[in-house]
């Protein structure tokens, strides 16, 4: 009988399907997120509730609970050890310089980390008698939890909620060429001039050096000290055993780049189909005018309520001379000067609210995950970044057409009136923002899936080793064919040699070498 190509369709479905669930079924996977920023978990967890409804068993490690979990899918909840979220000003961390940034969570990753595996519940598991098929890693400066792929010999697959560091492709030997791809921790294109192409390099340069002989060591020293295993293998010999790097970024709204099978762009995985809004909140944007509704929310690390007076006053000042209402993420209870077209709550159902019709702009800190959701619902932005990759994320969305960046510093009531007016008042922000959105979605299969295939792909091939590149396996001086370019550079010099050596021969034939004769003998001179 020959199928149709619908009934084709379905067949290979139904069959992948049964590979799936049957390969990697009932898999045992121990999820490590002790990040302690409500917007990375939001990420991470959304990965492994996924694999819960897949029919794996999943031990979910972080500093938060999860409400309505799935059966398979358990909470071991530990407390931020640094309580790092209450003593961070994450307004001073915009003054940092990259270099300064790095050595930030350079030190901020290795107390953590100590505290981490100090934690009762973690020591308990690390002297336990689990068995895992699958270490599933939150790669943010938390280097010391990889111990626990060694400690139950287990393939590990690395997550990242921001677009990746250079150093998470040298765990799978993916290439970052400096030339065209900008350090996250800069705010360049992948067109950079001659001195940011530099400046790219040079950063590359000193992370790398920085992580071999500055943190990795105390991370190393931490990991040991945690699971009280002095013989373990040196932490980056462990990181090097990654199977695969999961890593929240998507060309559409970073830039094209290399990538090793192990390097997977998983961007968005995060995003879920709008829910109904609740009723009362639902009722007051219905009842928009009809130049609409703004959005206003600086994400769930930065607190609108910790703004400084002056640039709170601006905000107020700007939003009461608008013709839309506006709905501000405002963590107290009260604000003075509330104009009538603000309404303000503390936690605000972002991707529901980003789908609402009358939703004419999204003004943000410039978060990756805030900023994805954006470009998924085709919503302009205003970006006020303040630090880390928030200023790269408007540089993008600037530079897609989507929206305009305005720094922290720069606002006052005058200049972010101007911006709002400009993006509201322009179609082209939002037909940008309509076209990004196409390229956004048109994807082979949707980010969770993505995620889930590869991670449930390491655990039916036991790790997947053949995915390793055998970049992992070289030297750097044989990665950087510095070898091969001395080895012809000495050939060139040889071939130069040899061939000055020739014509210094050929000359003294040509002016001297022919038996004497042309030659004047001082007796000749004689008259």
């Amino acid at each position: 009988m020959r199928l149709t190509p619908s009934l084709r369709s379905l067949a290979l479905g139904l069959a992948l399907a049964s590979a799936l669930a049957g390969g990697a079924g009932a898999a045992r996977i121990l999820a490590l997120f002790t990040i302690p920023g409500r917007s990375h978990f939001i990420v991470t967890s959304s990965l492994a509730r996924a694999l819960a409804e897949r029919g794996h068993e999943v031990v979910v490690v972080s500093p938060f609970t999860t409400s309505n979990p799935p059966a398979n899918y358990t909470d071991l909840t530990i407390s931020d050890p640094m309580d790092t979220a209450a003593k961070t000003d994450f307004y001073s961390l915009g003054n940092l310089s990259p270099v300064a940034m790095l050595l930030y969570m350079w030190s901020m990753g290795v107390g953590m980390c100590r505290g981490n595996l100090a934690d009762p519940k973690l020591k308990t598991l690390i002297h336990s008698k689990e068995k895992f098929d699958l270490v599933l890693l939150e790669a943010f400066f938390s280097d010391c939890l990889i111990g626990f792929a060694h400690r139950f010999n287990a393939p590990v697959v690395q997550l990242s909620a921001f677009v990746g560091a250079v150093w998470m492709g040298d765990w799978v030997g993916n290439p970052s060429p400096p030339a065209y791809v900008p350090d996250p921790f800069l705010d360049f294109s992948d067109r950079m001039s001659f001195k940011q192409r530099l400046v790219n390099t040079a950063l590359g340069v000193l992370e790398r050096a920085g992580r071999a002989y500055y943190y990795l060591p105390g991370m190393d020293a931490a990991m040991r000290e945690g699971f009280e295993d002095p013989d373990m293998p040196y932490i980056a010999d462990i990181e090097r055993r990654t199977s695969v790097v999961l890593v929240n970024s998507h060309f559409s709204v970073s830039y094209p780049r290399p990538a090793v099978p192990a390097y997977v762009q998983v961007g968005g995985l995060h995003i879920k189909k709008p829910k109904p809004l609740p009723q009362e909140l639902r009722a007051w944007l219905d009842a928009a005018p009809a130049e609409g509704f703004i959005y206003f929310s600086m994400g769930s690390n930065l607190r609108s309520a910790d703004m400084p007076a002056a640039k709170r006053e601006a905000f107020l000042r700007a939003f009461a001379a608008l013709p839309q209402r506006v709905l501000w993420k405002w963590e107290e209870d009260t604000l003075p000067g509330q104009p009538p077209n603000v309404r303000l709550a503390k936690w605000l159902p972002q991707q529901d609210i980003l789908a609402h019709p009358k939703l004419r702009l999204f003004i943000t800190h410039g978060g990756l995950m805030s900023t994805q959701e954006a470009v998924y619902h085709g919503v302009p932005v205003v970006g006020i970044p303040i630090f880390g990759d928030q200023q790269l994320n408007m540089n993008r969305a600037a530079a897609a057409g989507i929206g305009v960046a305005l720094n922290f510093q720069d606002v006052t009531a005058e200049a972010l009136g101007a911006t709002l007016r400009r993006v509201l008042g322009d179609a082209t922000y939002r037909q940008a923002a309509k076209r990004l959105s196409a390229v956004f979605h048109d994807r082979p299969r949707p980010p969770m899936e993505e995620a889930v295939y590869w991670t449930e792909y390491v655990i039916r091939h036991g790790g997947a080793h053949h995915l390793r590149s055998a970049a992992l396996e070289v030297g750097w001086w044989q990665y950087l064919l510095l070898d091969v370019a001395a080895a012809l550079a000495a050939a060139a010099a040889l071939v130069a040699a040899l061939a000055w050596l020739a014509a210094r021969a050929l000359l003294r034939r040509l002016c001297g070498g022919g038996g004497g004769r042309g030659r004047v003998k001082p007796s000749d001179k004689r008259d």
